[in-house]
């Protein structure tokens, strides 16, 4: 039943579900205040648009698959464990750019089975892009087929490194991380977006992406973009834990174990 649905009726009720979270994430930008945020941690934002989009989402994805369960960023629902199929989702990864009306933010969504991750769709907001996959199926933003870069130099590769809200374990890897990358590779970047920063190594923008400290709804839906579009992430020592968000090494593939290696001098 899955194996013919994902293919058609499944993966097309997704999309159109993430484009209308991101219809009202977007209506709502118009006339959003900063007095409506609160705080999560430190620096680690939200407001009631994050909320309401993954009440939305979860309304209509109960419909999708009435058996799933779910695992999502705002604690809509947490009845995921006794389930075959989970549902992870973030409703909106990238709320501090959102806040201050800075693109990149988008709307994730991965259907998992176990630990084996089924789909993917990610629709950047602001840019109106739909990046999706299935497993088996290929990578796409809209219509077209998406492959990752073929950059074989890690001199020349634009990279991007997260910045993640545990400060005080990441700034002194960050900068170890300017110390060993600025000036060796073509530059770095960071977007501010775990989701997008995954579909744009996807779609070749960038070579590769790092990051620590993130969730599983943080890397669901833009592991598998990136798998199906012939990427490649793994954890820094080249294993599977990379589905918490841990640690997440994503490259085009060609690039991967040099930069991993170059990585595990920094760390």
């Amino acid at each position: 039943m899955y194996n013919v649905q994902i293919k058609g009726k499944i993966i097309e009720q997704v999309k159109d579900v993430a484009k209308e979270a991101g219809a009202f994430i977007r209506l709502q930008r118009q006339d959003f205040s900063p007095d409506k945020v609160e705080t999560k941690g430190t620096h680690d934002y939200v407001s009631y648009v994050d909320k309401e989009a993954e009440r939305l989402i979860v309304e209509r994805l109960r419909k999708v698959l009435p058996e799933a369960g779910f695992l999502t960023e705002e604690c809509t629902t947490v009845d995921d464990v006794q389930h075959e199929y989970v549902w992870v989702i973030d409703p909106l990864d990238g709320t501090t750019n959102f806040v201050h009306g800075l693109p990149p933010y988008c709307v994730a969504i991965a259907l998992r089975k176990g630990r084996e991750i089924l789909l993917g769709v990610v629709y950047e907001v602001v840019n109106d892009e739909l990046f999706w996959a299935y497993q088996g199926g290929g990578a796409y933003l809209g219509e077209q087929p998406i492959r990752v870069s073929n950059e074989q130099h890690l001199n020349d590769a634009l990279l991007c490194f997260g910045f993640p809200y545990n400060v005080e374990a990441w700034s002194p890897v960050m900068q170890r991380i300017v110390r060993d990358f600025y000036g060796h590779c073509a530059s770095i970047r960071n977007l501010g977006s775990a989701e997008t920063e995954l579909c744009y190594v996807a779609c070749g923008r960038f070579d590769g992406y790092v990051e620590s400290y993130l969730k599983p709804w943080d890397v669901a839906a833009g592991s598998i973009i990136l798998q199906e579009a012939g990427g490649m992430v793994t954890d820094y020592q080249g294993g599977n834990q990379w589905m918490d968000g841990q640690q997440v090494l994503a490259t085009n593939s060609v690039l991967h174990e040099e930069l991993r290696q170059k990585l595990t001098l920094t760390f």
